[in-house]
Order: structure tokens, then sequence, then C-alpha cells
């Protein structure tokens, strides 16, 4: 598995300084970056970015508007380089019930259809309201149930799965054939903010990195959507902490 970091952890970096953000995080000696929290129009110029840096683009978010008008979208990703499209949240209120769920689902259906027939893998990245249960299951593996493995799968957050109250890495072991990626993020609810440098929280680490090297899973991102220091000092601990575990 490589290791990646997802941009919104320096969103505020990125606003400020592209170019010289992402300088930084190569300079940590992180090869692939994840988008998020930005729209198409806004990378169009990040060919050249990436060119400079030498950084990869490991996957990207990218919400339901996007696909009103998808072959804008698939020819900035296909610029990029980028062949895995990732839903990044949808609202809580979609999970209230199976029917709602049921309803909501044909709008992914529909974004993932049109993502696999373009060439792209297409990814569910979940919080933690999706593993509340109702009528037997989670919300996800209801999800799981509804859409087939052929238009969409998914990127488990490790962290949020543990606030949704579920075991992290029994829940990865349970669905390993639809898990393709990971958000390696870590949280401890006795602090604030929750979300701490790799390792350094509640999270079974070790667990999910066992659970990746078993499956092939490609790539595991670093995220915290708050940080406990400056975020570029939070992504540069965090990576380090993979890299004492053999990861680059």
């Amino acid at each position: 598995m490589r290791i990646s970091t997802q941009l919104y952890t320096v969103r505020n970096e990125i606003a400020a300084d592209t170019l010289g953000t992402l300088k930084q995080i190569a300079s940590f000696g992180l090869e692939y970056v994840e988008l998020g929290g930005l729209n198409r129009e806004s990378v169009k110029d990040w060919r050249g970015f990436l060119d400079e840096t030498g950084l990869k683009v490991s996957g990207a978010h990218y919400g339901m508007a996007e696909f009103e008008t998808p072959d804008e979208l698939f020819h900035v990703m296909n610029e990029l380089d980028c062949k895995t499209i990732i839903m990044p949240w949808i609202s809580s209120d979609n999970f209230a019930s199976l029917d709602t769920l049921k309803a909501f689902s044909d709008k992914l259906i529909d974004a993932g259809q049109k993502a696999h027939d373009a060439g792209f893998q297409y990814l569910y990245h979940n919080h933690d309201f999706e593993l509340k249960d109702f009528e037997g299951k989670t919300g996800l593996e209801h999800l799981m149930d509804i859409i087939p493995a052929h238009i969409m799968n998914f990127e488990v957050d490790v962290a949020w799965v543990k606030v949704g109250g579920k075991d992290e890495v029994a829940f990865l072991n349970a669905h390993a054939d639809r898990v393709k990626m990971l958000h390696l993020k870590d949280v401890d609810q006795s602090r604030s903010p929750i979300w701490t440098i790799a390792g350094d929280g509640t999270v079974d680490m070790d667990g999910c990195l066992a659970f990746a090297a078993a499956n092939n899973i490609p790539f595991g991102a670093i995220e915290l959507d708050e940080s406990p220091c400056a975020p570029l000092e939070a992504v540069q601990k965090s990576f380090e902490y993979f890299k004492s575990k053999g990861l680059s």
C-alpha cells in the first residue's frame, strides 16, 4: 500500500499557496495526494503543479453536482492521470430509512455507471452516520447490498467507523471484497479536536495496516478534519509514523 494525503487536511494552505503547499508535501517524501475540497475548475491548472513537484493523484473526492456535466469532470481527471473518483459525503437524511437510502441510491448508481463507462473506479467515502444500524444492518452495509460492486465500491474511513461505534478492523475484514482504499485517519474522542496524528489515537492502526497488506489495498490516505498542530506538521508526522511501519 502506498501512502497518500487527502488535501482537505491542508485546505487553507492550498487556498493560500497551492504550489508552495504541494512542494512542502513532496519534501516530506510523499509521492501521492488525494484531491478534496476542490471543484474541477480549480484543478485544471494542476498538471503543471504535479509535474513540478513530482506528485501524483491517487484519487479525487467529487460530489454529485459534478456529475451533472460529467464529461468535463472526466476530462480533468484524465489530464491529471487520476482514475478513481470518490463520493465524499451525502446528507445523513438519506440514511433515515431503507426507503430513503434506496431512493438516493439511484443517483449514486447513475453517477457510478457514468464513471464506470468512462473508465473510472467509483468509490464512496463514509462518515459515522452510515454506521448506525437499522433493519438489521448498518446503513453502509445496506448501501453495499443496493449498489453492485461493478458500479461502486468503498473508501473506508477507519476513524469514522470507530466514531460510529463499530470495530474498524472487524468491519474491514467483514467487507474486504468491497473495500478498495482506506482513509488512515486516527481519532481520540477524549481530546479536542478529536482527530490525531496517525498512531497517536485509538484506532487499531496495526490491524488496519495488516488488513491492507492482506487485501492488496493500493492506497491509504492521511487525513485530519482538524489538526492538533499545524496541518502540514500533522501530515508530516503522520507520514513519519507510516514510514516507521515500512510504508512509503
